[in-house]
């Protein structure tokens, strides 16, 4: 069994679920059989902790660490403790709040729950509630409604709001002008765990990756050691700095530029098929970009 890679870093929601929020035993065993091997094994997710901890459960292995929040934050997998932050700062918060209430928005803001007691603060607008409503309702976090965001909230991990797909990109280029490149990290994307379209914002230098290659060094990993696996736009940095980076077959065409190697879809069990291939050496030798 090969051991040239150490760290295996697994998107979640399109690569190791199916477009039915459901866990693919053969997907699961693989993780098993890659924990086995000395890997370590990682989810690296936009989900935060509260949204991830169920996918954890149903895994079945004890997990070290998690990448939560695209990287924004890294908890501790078996108590949720927070191992690394990397919060927007409090002035840009508030810009972007204001920024997304003057065009009506409801506006999540998501803390860190050790600091603010609470997973999400809502600053409430009058747009797509009905899909405000719809979330809340699925959510398993804790949430508080409020007119404005608490002058004495620490400073928030990501902003973002629910969007229609038609409408998205006009407001991410609004985004983009009003905040450059040094403020303000942004992605227009699909929760499908939520059915819902989102415009999310967090501090510039926050990508998984970011977040991956802090654990990777604490642990001795080098990033040539990294198997990076995923499918969507918040997945691009981590697959394209890994020294092992995997598209899924259901990949936007920005990860597929960007990966060494393609799978089978999230349906197909894709994600299992990649770590036996490694895990037998088939990918022995290859080298990142």
């Amino acid at each position: 069994m090969s051991v040239a890679y150490r760290f295996l870093a697994i998107d979640v929601d399109g690569t190791l679920l199916d477009t039915s929020d459901r866990l693919p035993s053969a997907n699961r065993d693989a993780l098993h059989r890659a924990h086995e091997a000395g890997l370590f094994v990682c989810l690296c997710t936009g989900r935060c902790y509260a949204e991830t901890r169920p996918v954890m459960d149903r895994i079945g292995l004890d997990l070290d660490a998690a990448v939560c929040v695209f990287g924004a934050i890294v908890n501790d997998a078996r108590t949720g403790k927070t191992l690394h932050r990397w919060p927007i700062p409090q002035r840009t918060a508030r810009r972007l709040i204001e920024f997304f209430s003057a065009r009506g928005h409801s506006v999540f803001v998501l803390q860190d729950p050790t600091e603010a007691l609470t997973d999400y603060y809502i600053v409430n607008g009058v747009r797509e509630t009905a899909a405000v409503d719809r979330w809340l309702a699925q959510a398993p976090t804790t949430c508080q409604r409020v007119a404005g965001w608490p002058a004495d909230a620490p400073e928030p991990v990501r902003i973002g709001v629910i969007e229609q797909p038609e409408h998205a990109p006009a407001l991410a280029a609004e985004l983009t002008a009003a905040f450059g490149p040094n403020e303000v990290k942004s992605n227009t994307i699909f929760a499908p765990n939520y059915g819902l379209h989102v415009v999310e914002c967090f501090a510039p230098h926050v990508n998984k990756w970011h977040a991956i290659e802090r654990l990777a060094r604490d642990r001795g990993i080098h990033a040539a050691e990294v198997v990076a696996v995923g499918d969507d736009v918040n997945d691009i940095e981590m697959i394209r700095s890994a020294g092992l980076g995997v598209a899924m077959g259901n990949a936007i065409e920005a990860v597929r530029a960007v990966a060494r190697v393609r799978t089978g879809t999230n349906n197909e069990a894709g994600l299992a098929a990649v770590v036996n291939r490694m895990l037998d050496g088939e990918f022995d030798g290859v080298a990142a970009r």
